[in-house]
């Protein structure tokens, strides 16, 4: 890591320590992740503050809290954005992300703002285990499907950014899975693995920051294997409405109680909607 420059900017579109982008630079630069479309001009902001351009734009996954500023991004500053193959399609026409976005969040959805579209010629196709040199500083992608079909965790050096692959961590204390709706939760388990392997000595998230060292990818899917159990013994006994499960496992896990009397409580119900439905569909156990 020595002579790389690693900045983590806030994407939050109001207030501040929920959504994170990165600003990593070798001889190039790379911003990964855009964060979400009302959150764009925060990012600009912070980048000219920093006297910093950027040439590529990497999403770990094209939900429009994490993608939704890409247009933005890339327009600024002529960059190519590198997507997983099966989320490219999306950030070229938005439409449909847009609607599916506002269907499953609500308002939650106005808050991050209609995501922005990129041009197809600047999209470029991220592959399993390929890289992206900066010049003297390498990316390497890595597919980690489970949060969402397309997502991928970004390889620098001794760290990994894992978007939502594995889990949230905000104010320091809340700690939560993020798994909506379609959730695949071995593919899930399986993608932490695949991080394992790779050797992160530091793990960042999306939602926010440096999440720990290495021990924490092991902790993680110690806990969600805990949250699955849990639902799943709950919809054996019958309980298979979302909120309901929400409150009953909130009396059991004290990690799900602080999500749920957080700011990110939104995020907490969507969480356990998309474990509950997992489990309702045979995915878990």
């Amino acid at each position: 890591m020595r002579g790389l420059k690693f900045e983590i900017l806030d994407a939050t579109p109001l207030g501040g320590g929920f959504s994170s982008v990165y600003l990593v630079k070798g001889e190039k630069a790379a911003l990964i992740d855009a964060g979400p479309a009302n959150g764009g001009q925060k990012v600009l902001e912070a980048l000219r503050a920093l006297g910093e351009e950027i040439h590529y734009v990497v999403l770990t996954h094209v939900h429009i809290d994490h993608g939704g500023a890409a247009g933005i991004l890339s327009s600024a500053f002529n960059a190519e954005v590198y997507v997983h193959p099966r989320g490219a399609r999306h950030i070229v026409d938005t439409s449909m992300l847009w609607e599916q976005s506002r269907q499953a969040l609500g308002p939650v959805a106005e808050y991050y703002g209609e995501p922005t579209r990129v041009e197809g010629g600047k999209v470029r196709i991220a592959e399993h285990g390929e890289s992206l040199d900066l010049g003297g500083l390498k990316l390497r992608f890595l597919h980690t499907p489970g949060h969402a079909s397309h997502h991928m965790s970004v390889l620098v050096g001794e760290v990994v950014v894992a978007g939502d692959s594995a889990g949230v961590v905000v104010d320091g204390s809340v700690r939560v899975p993020t798994t909506p709706f379609p959730f695949k939760p071995k593919q899930y388990i399986e993608s932490i693995e695949v991080m394992e392997r790779a050797g992160p000595q530091r793990v960042y998230l999306s939602h926010f920051g440096l999440a720990g060292g290495a021990e924490y990818l092991a902790w993680h899917k110690e806990e969600i294997v805990r949250w699955l159990d849990s639902v799943a013994e709950m919809v054996r006994r019958g309980v298979t409405d979302a909120h309901q499960v929400g409150e009953l496992l909130a009396e059991r896990l004290e990690n799900a109680k602080k999500a749920r009397e957080s700011r990110i409580s939104h995020l907490y119900y969507n969480t356990v909607a998309g474990l509950t439905r997992a489990v309702l569909e045979g995915e878990w156990p």
